[in-house]
């Protein structure tokens, strides 16, 4: 039996289908991906065994059904209006527990400072921030949302991108010395190149040409800070995302290397799950992120 949350979240998607009359004007007014959204209508009309709407390349009408049920969904809707006035004296404060679930890099570079800034403002702001690579279900889990490294942001939730970032490749003058500085990818292959056990090919792009290099060394290691603490004291080359390295290229400790080769490119996206109305705490700390890299840029 299909969950009668499920049920209801279709029925509001719907609802704005039906009003805006457009899957794209409708997504992009949720925040969700067309595909996810068409998905879910499909979904609800199989669920009813009748069709609610009547679809051309150009345009979308309501059959009788969905005209039905965008009738009951503006007598809901009014509902809601109504009882969120009564209840708006209650939840106007930013206060209350949120729960984060980000990357260890991100983490220490930038989530800890934000959420001191954010309770600065708001002093009854509790976190709960769980810090590692484990990506969570947030449709089953009890995180308010998630901070994710990725080019392909999850369909089923809103995602709001934050900054992007490309990784590149340094060592420190130290080892340069010692060992010579490579001027293409393939004289890593004569070099120690520090990573994670687990991400030993490092690929590289010019040109539209893409190379592999299969990279070996002495040190493996699967925590970032660490690795960048030894590439610092002279132990080899690091490939890393540049928000992580910026401040030790800045102050020499780092130098940056094979600059004109491309390597991997990504975002940084907030993601949490569609609602008809987001929390208060939830809402001031998503504004207050976006505004908070958005002066950073």
């Amino acid at each position: 039996m299909q969950k009668k949350h499920k049920r209801f979240e279709r029925y509001a998607l719907f609802g704005e289908v039906a009003k805006q009359l457009s899957f794209s004007k409708a997504a992009e007014s949720l925040g969700i991906s067309r595909s996810y959204l068409s998905s879910q209508i499909s979904q609800l009309e199989q669920e009813l065994e009748t069709s609610l709407l009547i679809r051309s390349t150009r345009s979308v009408r309501l059959t009788a059904a969905g005209e039905k049920i965008l009738s009951r969904m503006h007598t809901i809707n009014a509902s809601i209006v109504e009882l969120e006035k009564e209840l708006e004296h209650t939840n106007s404060d930013v206060t209350g527990l949120l729960s984060i679930t980000a990357p260890t890099i991100f983490s220490h570079q930038f989530l800890v400072d934000i959420c001191a800034e954010f309770q600065r403002k708001h002093p009854q702001i509790e976190f709960d921030l769980d810090i590692g690579y484990q990506r969570e279900d947030l449709t089953k889990s009890h995180f308010d949302l998630a901070i994710r490294a990725t080019n392909t942001p999850p369909e089923n939730m809103v995602a709001k991108k934050l900054m992007p970032y490309q990784h590149i490749c340094c060592a420190s003058p130290d080892y340069l010395a010692r060992y010579g500085t490579p001027q293409q990818p393939s004289e890593l292959l004569e070099h120690n190149c520090l990573c994670d056990p687990h991400l030993r090919d490092w690929q590289f792009e010019k040109q539209q040409q893409v190379l592999t290099i299969a990279t070996s060394s002495n040190l493996y290691i699967s925590d970032n800070l660490l690795l960048l603490r030894a590439a610092e004291n002279g132990q080899g080359i690091i490939k890393m995302p540049c928000y992580l390295v910026e401040p030790a290229l800045k102050s020499g400790r780092l130098v940056r290397l094979l600059a004109d080769y491309q390597l991997a490119q990504s975002h940084i996206y907030l993601i949490y799950p569609p609602q008809l109305r987001r929390s208060t705490k939830l809402n001031a700390f998503v504004d207050f992120m976006q505004q908070w890299f958005l002066q950073q840029s």
